[in-house]
């Protein structure tokens, strides 16, 4: 790989940053909306470096063809002492080599920019959702000033799947009354569970897509919609069937879901 092939390569790179960032806003599918601020100055970076290295080995090629003008005779070839130094030059770093070029392997950095380009991964699904199934994630903490009181009538109230999850928890380990009969609505994707049934998930990530866990809410009542779409359910908290405390299970009796478009950011 040569040094202008290395030099585009990073540029390309770097319009890569750029793009999933300001131009398709892919970005969020790896990581949080607040790594914008970051990403898009190194993408940035990036291409001004690729173009001040093309830029000075322009500048280099240009000298050394300047130079091989001016040591060339009347007659168009080069003067006997300055082949010889040229000679020596090479016989003195690495015997001819061309330290130009960079290892072939170099080539594979082109397989993360056909990533982006070509098959940029999507955000996680069911699958990821499913293979975390076996540890249920902690209840959110609630604001500082705890949960308010919540309207029993009305159309439902649009809430996050991490408010659900906190409400069910407090309703479970306090006052259920607090939480019972109120129409909701969550939006989510739909994860299949073992033994049947179905789950509306929201994966959250603290970081990027490497820490998110699963928010499921089992859903009663309702046929299961086809995984992995995104749906939005309107229901009402179900307390245990069992009459005891079950922190890392929450369900919902749904009343009503219906398919919708998969939202700019799909984490919480």
């Amino acid at each position: 790989m040569t040094r202008s092939a290395q030099n585009l390569l990073l540029m390309t790179v770097g319009a890569a940053v750029l793009w999933i960032t300001l131009g398709s806003g892919e970005y969020v599918n790896y990581v949080k909306p607040g790594f914008r601020y970051l990403l898009a100055p190194a993408g940035a970076a990036l291409i001004a470096l690729g173009a001040a290295g093309l830029r000075r080995e322009w500048r280099e090629n240009t000298a050394h063809e300047d130079a091989a003008r001016e040591g060339a005779g009347h007659d168009g070839t080069v003067r006997h002492d300055e082949a010889r130094g040229a000679a020596a030059h090479d016989g003195g770093h690495g015997h001819g080599h061309d330290h130009s070029r960079g290892p072939r392997v170099a080539w594979l950095l082109c397989l993360p920019v056909l990533a982006i380009f070509v098959v940029a991964p999507p955000a996680l699904g069911s699958f990821t959702a499913s293979r975390g199934a076996g540890r249920a994630a902690p209840p959110p903490a609630p604001p500082a000033q705890g949960f308010g009181p919540l309207p029993r009538t009305g159309g439902p109230i649009a809430m996050t799947m991490g408010e659900f999850i906190g409400r069910s928890y407090e309703a479970q380990t306090g006052d259920p009354a607090s939480f019972t009969g109120v129409p909701v609505r969550l939006t989510g994707f739909v994860t299949p569970r073992e033994g049947g049934g179905w789950q509306v998930t929201r994966l959250k990530m603290a970081c990027c897509a490497g820490d998110a866990i699963p928010f499921p809410v089992i859903v009663r009542g309702l046929p299961r919609p086809p995984a992995d779409s995104w749906v939005q359910v309107d229901g009402t908290w179900l307390p245990p069937t069992s009459g005891k405390a079950e922190t890392g299970v929450h369900e919902l009796r749904g009343s009503s879901v219906r398919r919708v478009a998969k939202p700019k950011n799909p984490y919480e």
